[in-house]
């Protein structure tokens, strides 16, 4: 039978599958952005990587807030910082027991698995959304070309298959060292790494698959708007060297992605 005639303006349907493109994000990453541009947009192409990356990033914190000498760390650290401030005159040693004792309360290990398990699903689809639309619009500010806010969703969905590598690295990692700062990342020099350290949170941002995330969206921009890979790379990279530098001057290191 013939096929029917096509509809003008009509995207056709992917020629991979979700999964297809999930797994060769690994192997032909241009292939599966060649794809996502010119076919119909897919729901599932969005969701389906997120969700994997959700699940993994909250298995990684549930993982890291396990480890007895990660738990005495950050009890030490928060000791350490209340201490300062009695020191510093910020803080009565009443306020400071008191703060303790909340502590005890509300941020014990228990918790923290908990909490931290529910941002780390939280952080996920707002990562997912934020590169989307960061991607929307540097192909409009500084490459000058519009893009479909949709097709950046997924570029920007698919991407994240590689932090969910990046997530099960760092969970082999922290199982098997039992300390903070066990990421695939210079990190790794310091011994008695401090989340509250600039210098430790910047060397936490070098970090290998950081720098295949980035090459990934650029590629993934100059595909939609048909710019060289350079120049999309040279206008992601620049962003996201603002990005990183700005994270750790605010102390939020370990956050930046």
């Amino acid at each position: 039978m013939a096929e029917p005639p096509a509809i003008p303006g009509m995207q056709p349907p992917p020629k991979m599958s979700v999964w297809a493109r999930m797994l060769n994000m690994f192997a032909t990453p241009g292939e599966v952005f060649e794809d996502v541009k010119v076919s119909r947009f897919s729901v599932w192409t969005c969701l389906a990587p997120t969700f994997l990356f959700a699940i993994t990033a909250a298995l990684l914190v549930f993982t890291m807030f396990s480890q007895p000498n990660i738990q005495q760390r950050i009890r030490e650290q928060q000791d350490k910082a209340i201490e300062e401030r009695v020191k510093s005159g910020k803080m009565t040693q009443q306020q400071a027991d008191q703060a303790l004792a909340a502590m005890d309360k509300f941020m014990g290990p228990s918790m923290m698995k908990i909490f931290g398990s529910v941002s780390a699903v939280a952080g996920a689809f707002v990562q997912w959304i934020a590169w989307a639309f960061l991607l929307w619009l540097l192909a409009k500010l500084f490459l000058k070309v519009p893009v479909d806010f949709s097709k950046t969703m997924e570029v920007s969905a698919l991407v994240l298959m590689v932090l969910v590598l990046g997530a099960l690295v760092t969970l082999l990692l922290t199982a098997s060292m039992g300390r903070m700062g066990a990421t695939p990342s210079l990190a790794l020099l310091v011994n008695d790494f401090e989340a509250t350290n600039k210098t430790h949170l910047a060397l936490g941002a070098i970090n290998i698959f950081s720098f295949w995330e980035v090459a990934l969206l650029a590629l993934g921009l100059a595909k939609l708007s048909g710019a060289s890979w350079a120049k999309a790379g040279l206008v992601v990279g620049g962003f996201w060297v603002v990005k990183q530098a700005l994270f750790v001057a605010i102390g939020w290191g370990q956050m930046a992605q």
